[in-house]
């Protein structure tokens, strides 16, 4: 594997004359270099900035070589010994940069010329395995993006069919659904580090030798190559919450372990430090710089959505101030963390029971706890791996506990909600224990919507390469090769998933910008000076925290839909191991489970929904085409939830038997569960109606105009027998929407390849379909 070797600077010319350098091959493990074949002589001596083609020819049987580079300025250098067995030729890809004397020896013959900065790529044979990644990340870092009025989307022959015959008014649309999908003038610092992250090489080899533990280990290199390029710095990470989602959205698709991992280490381990006391006093450079990977240890075997029973103790000593960390029983074992040695030291946050000197259990705490260093666990921990999942990205998941393990005072996290005396005086402003907990594990809800963008990217990586595969595939019609996506059956479900997409990633964007308003003092987002389309006012603080959970649900649940259509589609292909999208859907089950299981917080959320009904549908006469009304469509939807609102309620004082709290609730959860999706199916075409209001280009609000009713459209279908029922929709109307939506798959159909293209998925990503016929 390949690790941060390609060249990031486009060339420039160099001032002088000079020999070039060699550029040396770091295919490997880090510290581990992989033998290459080697025929290569060139010796020069010059100044001037270098940039070469370093090409050689021969025949290496048995060969060995060192190339060894030396300089009087600044370099970068690397010796590396290579052995090979067979022919070859060249030495490996590396980049470098001189000013000063350069020296370059090697065995064989060839040549190298050039000026600038570039890159010698060579090839050879690999003679032994790649070995676990253990060593230090690269320090390189990315190009700042470029300037926003300097980007321009590459250009392509006007060949999807949009009618207006010009390349730039195609590329003027997916630029501006672009600007509308990935944050506006923002896409530049919250997308384009993570998406040019995973373009690197690191991200781009497929090595099917590797055993499970070895694939994990990688995950862990590629953690602190993003620590040590797109992340910046990692305490400013920690704490900006659409950095951290944008983060899930974009290593998902190429690393689905990667964004396990860093969401763990960044959001739930360093954030939370960051939200407790005087973060500043403690030393958390092993953190920053990863020499110790954090981790977050709350769910027991026992006690997993009911996570406030947890039954890990921490015991305080007023003596000494020390805590005793212990897993009373098997079941308080913590269950499916990242806490095996794979991957270097790491430090958990434990979620354990405080219990104070006089035996009173003051509820549960986080106690910073290292877990294991290079010579293995600390005394008293215990570690058991869980069987590994043969998937490309498994993480490290464990069974871990704690016996009798001594914490210094420092270990307790504080913060002013609960806080601990040297003598053991407990202080709290929450009554409520359990109000107390879910404070103290805070972070737990971002990281919901870290899930939902780690659905939302993966449904659109996987909806760009059906639609590609479509494009490129052919089959036999009337004796014509002719392409997938002609045939209606073929195109039709993937553009209906397509609008579904539009909307995942709108109703992300909407959530996760009132999440940050409100949890970090943002000023709320903008709302349309003219609307075209009206949209409700925005929710509250506490109904955005039940609405975190839904778009967590929501998303999550659509993409896996959307995956599996997308696979289906593109046949025995999809099913290769090179094709991610062999693997999109076993990544979308962990989101649908990670930071809270999608049924019971949904569940959740249709108690507050009940406790706080919405406002009643607004009344307004029937447009004359109410399938094609925007407005119109909505308030159905306000019609549907309201009915479904009504029955759960209904539900719920229905006499059961027996009569008590936990079966009038059964009697009420299915209708409550369909409640909640119209819920957040509202909350959804706002955000879709509030983006329509923000474009500006005509033939954008068309397609997106075109996109938000067929979504629409396809929500309100299930609901029209009910809607017929209460004379909010004719018998007449019912008939047309099939008709409807038909039209709205012809007239998108031209504009798939556009409105694909907007989602920006990396085309390095995107595998290469099968022969055409």
């Amino acid at each position: 594997m390949t690790l941060l070797t390609q060249p990031i600077h486009p060339p420039t010319p160099a001032t002088g004359q000079d020999t070039p350098t060699a550029h040396p091959a770091t295919d490997a493990a880090p510290g581990t270099p992989a033998p290459r074949t080697t025929t290569d002589t060139n010796t020069g001596t010059g100044t001037g900035t270098d940039t070469g083609t370093n090409a050689g020819t021969g025949t290496a049987a048995a060969a060995t070589g060192t190339v060894t580079l030396t300089a009087t300025g600044s370099i970068t250098t690397t010796v590396i010994t290579t052995t090979a067995t067979g022919a070859g030729a060249g030495a490996g890809a590396g980049t470098a940069v001189t000013t000063g004397t350069v020296t370059l020896t090697g065995a064989g013959a060839g040549t190298e010329t050039g000026t600038g900065i570039g890159m010698g790529m060579g090839l050879g044979g690999r003679t032994a395995p790649i070995s676990p990644v253990t060593a230090p990340a690269p320090t390189t870092r990315f190009p700042p993006p470029p300037a926003a009025a300097t980007r321009r989307t590459p250009a392509r022959p006007d060949s999807d069919g949009d009618g207006d015959g010009t390349e730039e008014a195609t590329d003027a649309v997916t630029r501006e659904l672009r600007h509308l999908l990935f944050d506006g003038d923002e896409q530049d610092t919250l997308h384009t580090p993570w998406r040019t992250l995973i373009t690197h090489d690191a991200f781009l080899t497929h090595e099917d030798e590797l055993t499970p533990t070895q694939r994990t280990a990688r995950s862990y290199q590629r953690l602190r190559l993003l620590n040590d390029t797109a992340a910046g710095d990692p305490l400013a990470l920690a704490r900006d919450p659409r950095r951290l989602a944008a983060l899930h959205e974009w290593t998902g698709i190429a690393d689905s372990a990667l964004g396990t991992l860093a969401g763990i280490h960044y959001n739930l381990f360093l954030g939370t430090l960051l939200d407790h006391d005087h973060p500043e006093h403690r030393d958390l450079t092993p953190y920053t710089t990863l020499q110790h990977t954090g981790t977050f240890l709350v769910t027991e075997l026992a006690h997993g959505n009911d996570a406030a029973h947890l039954e890990t103790t921490a015991h305080h000593h007023p003596d000494t101030g020390e805590f005793t960390l212990h897993t009373p029983t098997p079941g308080a074992a913590k269950f499916m963390p990242n806490t095996t040695t794979t991957g270097g030291p790491k430090t958990a946050l434990v979620a354990a029971r405080l219990i104070t000197h006089d035996g009173t259990d003051r509820g549960i705490h986080l106690f910073l706890t290292p877990l294991h260093d290079e010579n293995g666990p600390h005394p008293g921990i215990h570690i058991t791996p869980l069987p590994p999942r043969h998937l490309p990205h498994p993480v490290d998941h464990a069974i871990t506990t704690f016996t009798h393990v001594r914490l210094p005072p420092t270990a307790l996290l504080q913060a002013p909600h609960t806080r601990l005396d040297p003598d053991g005086t407990h202080h709290t402003t929450h009554g409520n224990p359990q109000k107390r907990f879910l404070t103290t594990i805070d972070r737990v809800t971002l990281g919901k919507l870290c899930m939902s963008a780690a659905a939302t990217g993966t449904a659109r990586a996987a909806l760009t390469i059906a639609v590609h595969y479509a494009n490129h595939r052919h089959t036999t019609h009337h004796n014509t090769p002719t392409p997938l996506t002609t045939h209606r059956a073929h195109h039709a479900p993937l553009i209906d998933h397509l609008a579904t997409t539009y909307a995942l990633t709108l109703l992300h964007r909407h959530t996760l910008a009132h999440h940050t308003h409100h949890h970090h003092g943002t000023p709320p987002p903008p709302t349309p000076t003219h609307p075209r389309y009206p949209t409700d006012p925005p929710p509250t603080k506490e109904q955005t925290h039940h609405l975190t959970a839904l778009t967590k649900a929501f998303t999550t649940h659509h993409a896996r839909t959307i995956t599996t259509t997308c696979r289906e589609r593109c046949g025995a292909w999809a099913l290769h191991p090179h094709n991610p999208l062999a693997h999109y859907t076993q990544h979308l089950e962990g989101t649908i489970t990670a930071e809270g299981d999608n049924l019971p917080i949904t569940l959740k959320a249709a108690t507050h929904l009940l406790l706080n009904p919405p406002p009643p549908p607004p009344t307004t006469p029937t447009p004359p085409n109410p399938l094609t009304n925007l407005t119109h469509l909505k308030n159905l939807l306000h019609h549907a939830q309201h009915i479904w609102h009504t029955r759960t309620k209904q539900a719920l004082h229905t006499p059961t038997t027996p009569h008590t709290p936990h079966t009038r609730w059964n009697n009420a959860t299915q209708p409550a569960l369909t409640m909640t999706h119209l819920h957040t199916t509202l909350h959804t075409t706002n955000a879709l109606l509030t983006t329509l209001n923000h474009t500006t280009h005509p033939t954008t609000h068309t397609h997106l105009k075109n996109l938000t009713n067929l979504y629409l459209l396809n929500q309100l279908t299930p609901h029209t027998a009910d809607l017929i029922t209460h004379h909010h929709l004719t018998p007449h109307h019912h008939n047309h929407i099939h008709t409807t939506i038909n039209h709205l798959h012809h007239t998108l159909h031209p504009h798939l390849t556009t409105l694909t293209n907007a989602l920006n998925h990396p085309h390095q990503h995107t595998p290469t379909p099968p022969p055409h016929h």
